[in-house]
């Protein structure tokens, strides 16, 4: 990435784009990003079927990247592992994650996620790990 941070980055991923990623909003140690409501991310079950977990995974990493990456002295990272509790179905509603770095080690960033629909019902909560350098 280059010398300054710059979260746009992040919405131009190939990946990122798939799933229409927004970055809403990146300062240091947090980040709040969007997934608009799309039919394309539900289970089976028509318009009313709840958003796939799947999307929901993506969307928190996506947040927790972001977050990690406001420290400019970011060189590298990549996801160790994540723990996911789905609380709430996300239904006909975008999402909306908020990341934030607990604690920012050496080598390892740890960061808690939550992700709200529109409404502000909690779907789910994570805690990410990250390998940094």
């Amino acid at each position: 990435m280059a010398d300054i941070f710059d979260p746009r980055s992040i919405e131009r991923a190939p990946f990122s784009t798939l799933l229409g990623l927004k970055v809403e909003s990146a300062a240091k140690d947090q980040a709040r990003v969007r997934m608009p409501f799309r039919l394309d991310l539900l289970n089976e079950g028509g318009p009313r079927a709840p958003i796939h977990g799947g999307a929901i995974a993506s969307l928190i990493d996506t947040a927790a990247v972001t977050a990690v990456w406001t420290d400019a002295k970011m060189q590298q990272s990549a996801t160790i592992s994540m723990t996911i509790n789905y609380l709430n179905a996300g239904v006909s509603s975008d999402l909306i994650a908020t990341a934030r770095v607990r604690k920012r080690g050496r080598r390892v960033a740890s960061l808690s996620v939550e992700v709200m629909d529109e409404s502000g019902q909690t779907v789910a909560d994570s805690l990410v790990i990250f390998r940094i350098g």
